[in-house]
């Protein structure tokens, strides 16, 4: 039995461990008070996966990955999308980013999940070419266009997040039945030190998958897969296991994946979801505040999204 059919079994007992009553400490019922209500999915078009976000100058840029395989069981992903918002009602496509213009060469569909990150003025993406590598492309601004910065895989992994600390200094975690973190040197291409494997200490059930993501608040690292979470004091951790963000919409499964951002002063969590795996692999993207308690323990806020999508 593989990983993931294992994790799916493990689902049960685990939702046990998501807050979402208000006690000592803990969350309130309330909603978040969000002026207007957020667009979900994020678009009408289906087909959006694998988000990350970028915010800069007060707008948010979401890097997608592009599904097209309908009916097929099988993921097929011709390239990387671009949208902007300046509200998060609203979002706009303005760029993308074709596996021509890297290593992976001509006519490659499988542009699976990356992360966008801004430095010294420019604009860096990184890529996975399936299972196989991690790349590196690079931008003048936001929409691109993108080209190779390396013309060579980084790292020989996929789904890799990037991390820039508040001393400024960038990090790079990726990998699938374990993550593996690494400093990156200034110019943003290559590693700074010998890649270190994280401990995750599983008290509730983390599932031992792809696509990590890694977001910092209050002096609390927070790694996190799918909507299951893990804190540490340290970035190279030990990391314990905290449970779910939340229940249903994808977020409770080992697939949601996803980013989390801070705009206009709070915190939001974006993330994939299968329309129907037992058919495709096609999927949507949903967003929703995020709430942390005085424990740094955080909750969606899920009342923004339709309960159709559940």
């Amino acid at each position: 039995m593989d990983n993931r059919r294992k994790f799916l079994k493990t689902v049960g007992w685990s939702l046990a461990g998501v807050v979402l009553a208000n006690g000592n400490g803990l969350f309130a019922s309330t909603p978040i008070n969000i002026k207007k209500r957020l667009k979900n999915p994020l678009i009408d078009e289906p087909g959006m996966s694998d988000p990350h976000m970028l915010v800069d100058n007060n707008t948010c840029y979401v890097f997608t990955g592009h599904d097209i395989g309908f009916g097929v069981s099988d993921w097929v992903m011709p390239d990387w999308r671009i949208y902007k918002s300046t509200d998060l009602l609203s979002w706009e496509l303005v760029g993308t980013i074709k596996p021509d213009d890297s290593y992976m060469g001509s006519g490659n569909k499988s542009c699976w999940a990356g992360d966008i990150v801004k430095r010294n003025g420019k604009y860096y993406w990184y890529f996975s070419n399936r299972k196989e590598s991690v790349g590196v492309m690079v931008a003048s601004k936001p929409e691109g266009p993108y080209k190779d910065a390396l013309g060579k895989p980084l790292v020989p992994s996929f789904d890799p997040t990037i991390f820039v600390d508040d001393d400024n200094t960038p990090y790079i975690v990726y990998g699938e039945h374990t993550y593996n973190i690494a400093r990156l040197k200034d110019n943003m291409i290559e590693l700074d030190e010998t890649p270190k494997e994280i401990t995750i200490n599983r008290t509730t059930t983390f599932p031992a998958t792809d696509k990590n993501s890694l977001h910092k608040h209050n002096g609390i690292y927070y790694l996190s897969c799918s909507g299951y979470y893990a804190t540490s004091k340290n970035i190279y951790g030990p990391y314990e296991t905290k449970g779910l963000v939340g229940k249903g919409f994808g977020i409770d499964t080992a697939y949601g994946h996803g980013d989390f951002f801070k705009f206009k002063k709070q915190w939001y969590h974006v993330w994939c979801k299968y329309k129907d795996r037992s058919k495709d692999r096609i999927r949507d993207c949903f967003i929703a505040p995020v709430q942390y308690d005085k424990n740094g323990l955080m909750q969606d806020d899920l009342s923004q999204i339709d309960e159709k999508y559940k």
